[in-house]
């Protein structure tokens, strides 16, 4: 396969066909999938975890006999398709995340904890230590930090402006590795739902393997 396969990778409490109307302002002769991530399908049980749903894209690629992808993820899916640039090196072509908050790998979560933990109680305003360490030990149970170490492929962090996570996660990825950042007007982080076509305009014109939206208004990369 000449064109990379174009893999969409849906968020939480979505499912595939959130990709529709991003998908709808892509030249269709691009080849694309956007398949369930595995653990959230409603039909699966045993939850969501972050080596299997990297593996099923990995599974996914390989039954589609793809020689490289590019990957888009919004969110969790996000996540995701980083976790799989780090796992199978020279895949990805080329990496857009659509409002993805990077947190910490497990041992910075750790240290931070550790931090938190040492802090006297009476420094805490607002909320408590004690929940301030478990929303520490949630993140470290459930595994989605990222270690940006060593991630080369290229990066498009994609957000809407006035969002202040994805805003703030979309300039850490570019000062940490280089990634180009494009920011959309409004606040609603759901850019799937809010500027479809803009966006679908600004996948076509970062991968640059495939023509892209046909009929499309939105502004190219520089």
């Amino acid at each position: 396969m000449d064109t990379p396969l174009l893999v969409f990778l849906h968020g939480p409490g979505q499912s595939p066909p959130a990709w529709q109307d991003v998908v709808g302002a892509i030249n269709p002769t691009q080849p694309m999938v956007a398949p369930w991530l595995k653990g959230l399908k409603p039909t699966e049980h045993g939850g969501f975890h972050m080596d299997q749903a990297t593996t099923a894209v990995a599974d996914l690629v390989e039954a589609r006999g793809a020689e490289r992808i590019d990957l888009v993820g919004y969110s969790l899916g996000g996540l995701v398709a980083v976790r799989y640039a780090l796992t199978y090196p020279g895949k990805a072509a080329h990496l857009v995340l659509v409002s993805t908050p990077v947190v910490p790998d497990r041992r910075t979560i750790a240290r931070q904890r550790m931090a938190v933990k040492l802090t006297p109680a009476g420094l805490f305003k607002g909320i408590g230590k004690e929940q301030v360490l478990a929303g520490l030990d949630a993140l470290i149970e459930a595994d989605l930090g990222v270690d940006l170490t060593g991630l080369t492929v290229p990066i498009l962090a994609v957000a809407a402006a006035d969002d202040p996570v994805g805003r703030a996660s979309a300039l850490h990825l570019a000062a940490r590795t280089g990634a180009l950042t494009r920011f959309l007007p409004g606040a609603d982080p759901n850019l799937l739902h809010t500027a479809p076509a803009p966006l679908a305009g600004l996948i076509a014109d970062f991968c640059a393997d495939f023509l892209g939206p046909e009929d499309s208004t939105t502004s190219a990369l520089p």
